[in-house]
């Protein structure tokens, strides 16, 4: 049976060097955990000490930890991916071969197409194998570097800024991502990404304050949230195409 991706948060301080109050925190592969809180409340920080996996190095004192993952996956540091809300790519390749040099690197056994299947149905609007890296729209950009990600370097947790500012579709990104069984942490403002995870972690002064697990109802208001987005949707589509609105 293979093992489970598991993320242990240790304890660090606040900004001003209080003790965090949670103890230790752990999660699992499967789960998607949005990370919510105002502007400056140390969301992008507890991105950044999952990333390096922390251990009390770094301004808040956590230590962060990966068991059920192959050792050398975390040595080589791509145990853990991170797609931030600003990416572009300056590479002189294409898709294609952007891919096929991740593969080589990785020594990964990966169909290239699948790459671009899987980026295609994410981004908004579809990429070619033969397009140039540097043509390609932000969304377009974000989507490649969630599949290459998954699967080509296997990366077992992923860390996304704003999925919601991304240009990507968020909900197929997380049906995704789940369907594969990657832990995901996303920093949201997005009452509906947040209300989808199953559980959130809420900052507040550079720590964790709470963590709180969807609940039944709050999956209810999701489902209206979604209803009514699919309206605007639609209507912004209406719009772009010239229709009538009234």
């Amino acid at each position: 049976m293979p093992k489970m991706t598991t993320m242990k948060i240790e304890a660090g301080t606040d900004k001003s060097g209080a003790a965090e109050s949670y103890g230790a925190l752990s999660f699992h592969g499967g789960q998607v955990v949005a990370i919510c809180g105002p502007t400056g409340s140390g969301k992008t920080r507890l991105l950044s000490d999952m990333e390096r996996l922390s251990q009390g190095d770094s301004p808040t004192r956590r230590k962060v930890s990966l068991t059920g993952v192959d050792e050398k996956l975390v040595e080589s540091g791509f145990a853990v991916g991170r797609i931030s809300q600003t990416m572009q790519f300056f590479l002189d390749l294409s898709v294609d071969q952007f891919i096929e040099m991740h593969v080589a690197a990785r020594s990964a056994n990966t169909d290239k197409s699948a790459v671009i299947k899987a980026a295609n149905n994410l981004a908004g609007e579809p990429m070619s194998g033969s397009q140039p890296l540097a043509t390609l729209s932000g969304g377009q950009a974000r989507a490649l570097m969630v599949a290459d990600l998954v699967l080509v370097a296997n990366a077992p947790v992923l860390l996304i800024d704003e999925i919601e500012n991304a240009g990507i579709d968020r909900h197929a990104a997380l049906e995704f991502l789940v369907k594969e069984n990657r832990l995901v942490f996303l920093a949201t403002h997005d009452p509906l990404i947040a209300l989808r995870a199953h559980k959130r972690l809420i900052l507040g002064e550079g720590a964790i304050k709470q963590v709180i697990e969807t609940s039944p109802g709050e999956l209810q208001t999701a489902a209206k949230l979604e209803a009514t987005e699919r309206e605007v949707k639609e209507l912004r589509r209406r719009l772009r195409y010239g229709e009538s609105l009234g």
